[in-house]
């Protein structure tokens, strides 16, 4: 089903006198009302129109949460131009300048959708609030992933210190996805129990809810544990990452190979969120317990975590 398109259609001045003078999130929804066009069907146009964008953006440029500035995306809007029928250029000229990055713009969490940026997960994300992991902040967090001997993965262990930014916070929302054709099992350990659980295994891909013991209050800190197990065929990605929304002063990813299977290379890496091409590495090595530590501090909103290549497929 496709997202509500959220304006009133008023007739061809309202959206003249929106193209005229903005702003560019209440342009693009009049003018996307205007066409008759569903967002499905607008990114089907645009995908098949050599432009490709995801619904989730789409929907995160009409409410005004993000704009297209990369080059791709500026592509994109031009092409949208082209397919709701308005001049061109006359949406891209209401974009405003790009958006300063850095630790001090952060007073919010990016919306869930928004950070992900894929359609299955957007989908599911739907049927949960996430209102109170907007305002969970991760302080320190350490994960630690088994690799089992046949180079698949076996259990992703996480603890997390988190502070509330406001009062009255409810849960937290775990998102696994593994290679596709697997589900995962999210087993609470302190500090939290497990609420709804929605699951695409044809996607790799499962979303739970993380209830908290009682509401937080602005300030309150806690700790929770909980382990993500996955089950047989055991998905053989060669990665681990997060995707950070807030700043977090320490992230630590510890990768635990089981013999035979050890990695011929290991990479920690730190991308960013809205162009993952760029991103900076670092090599990691074995320590005498077949493992790997990834280890960040101080950091801002990016994707965050571990690759590895095997000489030969275990």
């Amino acid at each position: 089903m496709s997202p509500a398109l959220s304006i009133d259609r008023d007739g061809p001045g309202d959206l003249a006198r929106l193209l005229a003078s903005g702003p560019f999130p209440e342009a693009l929804r009049a003018a996307i009302a205007g066409s008759g066009l569903s967002l499905d069907r607008l990114q089907y146009r645009l995908r098949r129109q050599g432009t490709p964008i995801s619904l989730a953006t789409l929907s995160s440029w009409q409410s005004g949460r993000r704009q297209p500035e990369r080059a791709a995306s500026m592509a994109a809007l031009h092409r949208l131009e082209e397919i709701v029928g308005v001049p061109p250029g006359a949406l891209a000229a209401l974009v405003g300048p790009r958006r300063a990055r850095g630790r001090s713009v952060y007073t919010g969490a990016p919306d869930l959708v928004e950070v992900w940026d894929w359609d299955p997960i957007a989908g599911l994300l739907g049927e949960f609030d996430t209102s109170s992991d907007d305002v969970l902040v991760r302080l320190s967090q350490y994960e630690r992933l088994t690799v089992g001997p046949d180079g698949r993965l076996r259990e992703l262990y996480s603890r997390a210190l988190v502070r509330a930014a406001t009062n009255d916070v409810r849960s937290s929302i775990v998102i696994d996805q593994a290679a596709e054709g697997t589900a995962s099992v999210v087993r609470p350990l302190r500090g939290c129990t497990l609420g709804a659980v929605r699951s695409r295994p044809d996607a790799g891909l499962t979303i739970a809810e993380l209830l908290l013991p009682h509401p937080l209050q602005r300030g309150e800190l806690l700790l929770m544990e909980y382990v993500v197990e996955f089950t047989a065929p055991f998905p053989r990605d060669n990665d681990t990452y997060r995707r950070l929304r807030l700043p977090v002063r320490e992230y630590i990813i510890d990768v635990e190979f089981t013999r035979p299977a050890l990695p011929a290379r290991c990479v920690q890496f730190v991308a960013s969120l809205d162009d993952e091409s760029v991103m900076t590495e670092r090599v990691l090595t074995l320590d005498e317990r077949d493992r790997v530590c990834a280890l960040g501090v101080d950091l801002d909103p990016c994707v965050f975590g571990v690759r590895w290549e095997w000489s030969e497929t275990p």
